[in-house]
C-alpha cells in the first residue's frame, strides 16, 4: 500500500470511494445520520485520499475556515487504523496550512480522538459539544 496523499476535488471519481469510507466510517460504525454526513461543504472542499489499489481507504477533507483552514471527515478503514495513515493525512494539512499562510489549523475533534490530536500540536478551544450525538472538542494548531 502506497502512503502517497492525493488531492483531489468533489468531481474527481474517486471522491465517489471517499464518500463511501467516510460512510462505512461515520454513518455504518458511528451512527451519525447519514443526511448530515456529506453537507454543503462537501462541493468546494479540497478532499484527500490515500489508495490502496484503487480503494481509497483513508481520507480528509480541507476548507477555509475565517483566516484559517478546518480539517474534517478524517477517516481510515478500520482494518488499517493505528498503521499511521491518520497521522499522515493531518501532517499533510499541517504542510498545506503552513503553505498556504493560514493563521492556524481548526478541527472539531470526537473526544475519543482528542489524545491523537493533541500528539499533533492541536489544543483544545471551548467546552465538549454534541455533533450528531457525538461529543466533540473544538481544537486549533497555530501555525508558527
Amino acid at each position: 500500500m502506497s502512503t502517497e496523499i492525493l488531492p483531489i476535488r468533489s468531481d474527481s471519481p474517486l471522491y465517489a470511494g471517499a464518500l463511501r469510507l467516510r460512510h462505512e466510517v461515520f454513518v455504518v460504525e458511528q451512527a451519525v445520520p447519514a443526511d448530515i454526513e456529506v453537507d454543503e461543504l462537501d462541493a468546494g472542499a479540497q478532499h484527500y485520499v490515500v489508495l490502496e489499489g484503487e480503494e481509497v481507504v483513508a481520507t480528509m477533507r480541507i476548507v477555509p475556515y475565517m483566516d484559517a483552514l478546518k480539517v474534517g471527515r478524517v477517516a481510515v478503514r478500520k482494518d488499517l487504523r493505528g498503521a499511521g495513515l491518520g497521522r499522515r493525512l493531518l501532517e499533510e494539512a499541517i504542510r498545506i496550512g503552513a503553505a498556504q499562510g493560514a493563521r492556524a489549523l481548526v478541527l472539531d475533534a470526537q473526544v475519543a480522538a482528542a489524545p491523537f490530536y493533541r500528539k499533533l500540536g492541536f489544543i483544545e478551544e471551548g467546552p465538549i459539544f454534541d455533533e450528531a450525538g457525538i461529543p466533540h472538542l473544538r481544537m486549533v494548531r497555530v501555525n508558527r
